[in-house]
């Protein structure tokens, strides 16, 4: 009736295990590079920081025109906006992926294990 090798239980269960594995390690991998990443973002913002305190003080005196002051920050701003969006749309993207394609495999094994065991009865019956 099959044409192809069903899988037994307890592979089926080695199989979602082993993709519960990967998708740990993908998670960690993801967190340390936003986390990375945000420590770059912050290392820049206070680059930004004190670039900005230093034209304010500049700006105080006359030195510099006012408008210089937002000068400064325009970048940094970018960059933020830049990145959440970034943030936002492979979040999205990811976890819509990942878990549908997890659902479907987790799915797609307990079906074959189902499909084994009933066949066994059959047989045996």
């Amino acid at each position: 009736m099959n044409t192809f090798k069903t899988p037994d239980a307890p592979d089926i269960q080695a199989m979602i295990n082993s993709e519960k594995r990967k998708d740990t390690f993908i998670r960690r991998v993801s967190v340390t590079a936003w986390s990375v990443t945000m420590v770059i973002i912050l290392i820049y913002g206070v680059i930004v920081g004190l670039e900005f305190a230093r034209v304010a003080s500049l700006a105080s005196i006359g030195a510099v025109q006012s408008t210089a002051v937002i000068d400064v920050l325009i970048p940094f701003i970018a960059v933020l906006g830049v990145v959440s969006l970034l943030i936002a749309t492979l979040g999205t993207v990811g976890i819509f992926l990942r878990l549908r394609t997890a659902s479907l495999s987790e799915i797609q094994m307990r079906l074959a294990a189902l499909e084994s065991i009933l066949t066994t009865e059959r047989s045996s019956a």
